[in-house]
C-alpha cells in the first residue's frame, strides 16, 4: 500500500552512521558498543535501524522486552540482543523463548534464576546471562545486600553462565550521585570475581556517562561495554547529527481577516488578514498538543508559528509574512530545511517534556522513510 499523505519521519541512516562513530571515538580500543534498540529503536525502527548498527560493529543490541527481541531475531538479525528487562514477571514463557530465540536475559534477582535454570536444562543448552545490580536507580537489579544470596543460588545453576555484569545511572550529571552508585558496584565487583573470578563483560555508560567519561575499568574483564542510545540519534553532542526528521506539506492556505479564531478552543485570534495553512499532522502522529501556540515549523527556510491548538490529525501555520508560500511546499516540523533547523531538543522544552519522548512518541500511523540504505 502507498502513503495517501504527505507526512512522514524521515530516517537518515548516513546520520545513524556518523554518530556510531562519534561515540566509538570518545572510547578506549577495548570499550565496545552495546547499541541501545528498545522502543522500537527510540521510535526510529528498530530493524532497519539494528541492521546498520551491526553493519558498524556493534557488540550487542540493547532492548526492553522479549518481544522486541523476537522482533529482530524474526528479520534475521544475529548480533547479540541482550533483554534489558529480563522475564518482566512472566517466568517460565518468557524463559523459554528467549532461550528459545537466543536471547540474553538480564537477572535483576535469585528467584529468575530457577525459571532460567529449568527451561535451560530442558533444552539442553547453556545460556548466558548478565545481571544487574541495583545500586541507587531503584527500579530493576538486585541489591548489593542481596548480592552474596544470588551468588550463593547461581553457583548451583549448572545451565546459567554469568557472562556480564551491569548496573544503571541515575544521574551521570551528578558527580556525586554517581561516585556514590560506583562506589556500590565497585564493592560488588569484588565480590562476584571473589566468587566466579573475571567476568567477560562489565557495562555502566549510557549516553550521558559516555559524554562525561564515566566507565568503569576495574574489573578484570575482557570487554567492558557502553549503553548509548540518545547519542546515537543524534543528541548531546555539537558533532553528532540528528537522525529523524519530521516532514509534511501544506495542503490548504485559507485567507481571512482578523479577528478569525483558530482551531478547538478557539485559543488563537489573528490580529490582521491572515494566511493560514493546513498541515496534515496532529497529535495522532505524535506532534504534542502541548506545543499549541508555542511552536515553529519551516517552510521554505523561514520559521512561521503554529496557531490555534494542535488537533489529532492537523495544525495550522501563520503564513502571512511569508507571502510567497503556496499549497504544497514542504514542511519541516523537525529537522532542517535550507540551512535553518528545528532541533529535538527545541521542540521538548517547548512541550515541557524530554527528547526521548518526543522520538518514542512518533506513532505507527507515522510512515518511516529510510534514506541511505
Amino acid at each position: 500500500m502507498g502513503f495517501f499523505r504527505p507526512t512522514a519521519a524521515e530516517i537518515h541512516l548516513d546520520a545513524l552512521r556518523h554518530n556510531f562513530k562519534q561515540v566509538s571515538k570518545l572510547l578506549k580500543p577495548a570499550v565496545r558498543i552495546m547499541a541501545m534498540v528498545k522502543a522500537d529503536a527510540y521510535g526510529h525502527g528498530a530493524v532497519p535501524v539494528s541492521r546498520v548498527l551491526s553493519a558498524c560493529g556493534a557488540a550487542s543490541l540493547g532492548v526492553a522486552t522479549v518481544e522486541e527481541g523476537l522482533e529482530l531475531r524474526e528479520s534475521a538479525i544475529s548480533t547479540p540482543v541482550v533483554v534489558l528487562g529480563g522475564l518482566m514477571g512472566v517466568g517460565s514463557a518468557a524463559a523459554g523463548m528467549m532461550i528459545g530465540a537466543d536471547l540474553t536475559p538480564v537477572v535483576h534477582s535469585a528467584e529468575v534464576l530457577d525459571f532460567l535454570e529449568a527451561t535451560a536444562h530442558a533444552a539442553s543448552k547453556k545460556i548466558g546471562i548478565h545481571l544487574k545490580i541495583d545500586t541507587g536507580m531503584t527500579r530493576l537489579g538486585v541489591m548489593p545486600q542481596s548480592l552474596n544470596h544470588l551468588l550463593n543460588k547461581f553457583k548451583s545453576c549448572r545451565s546459567l553462565r554469568l557472562d556480564g555484569v551491569m548496573t544503571h545511572l541515575a544521574d551521570a550529571d551528578d558527580s556525586a550521585y554517581t561516585s556514590y552508585q560506583l562506589g556500590l558496584f565497585r564493592e560488588c565487583v569484588v565480590n562476584i570475581e571473589k566468587a566466579f573470578g573475571p567476568i567477560p563483560i562489565w557495562h555502566i555508560a549510557n549516553s550521558a556517562a559516555v559524554i562525561k567519561g564515566t566507565f568503569l575499568t576495574e574489573a578484570k574483564a575482557s570487554e567492558h561495554w557502553v549503553r548509548p542510545g540518545l547519542m546515537l540519534y543524534g543528541c548531546g553532542l555539537e558533532q553528532l547529527k540528528p537522525v529523524m526528521m519530521l516532514k509534511s506539506k501544506i495542503v490548504m492556505i485559507k485567507s481571512v481577516p482578523a479577528g478569525t479564531k483558530i482551531s478547538y478552543g478557539c485559543t488563537f485570534e489573528t490580529k490582521r488578514q491572515s494566511r493560514i495553512g493546513v498541515v496534515p499532522i496532529g497529535y495522532a502522529d505524535g506532534y504534542p498538543w502541548s506545543l499549541s501556540n508555542k511552536a515553529y515549523c519551516l517552510v521554505r527556510g523561514k520559521r512561521v508559528p503554529v496557531v490555534g491548538r494542535v488537533t489529532m490529525d492537523m495544525i495550522m501555520l501563520d503564513l502571512t509574512d511569508l507571502a510567497e508560500s503556496h499549497v504544497g511546499d514542504d514542511v519541516a516540523l523537525m529537522g532542517a530545511q535550507n540551512g535553518q533547523k528545528i532541533p529535538v531538543e527545541e521542540i521538548a522544552k517547548l512541550a515541557g517534556t524530554i527528547p526521548y519522548e518526543i522520538f518514542c512518541g512518533v506513532s505507527k500511523r507515522m510512515p518511516r522513510i529510510y534514506v541511505g540504505e
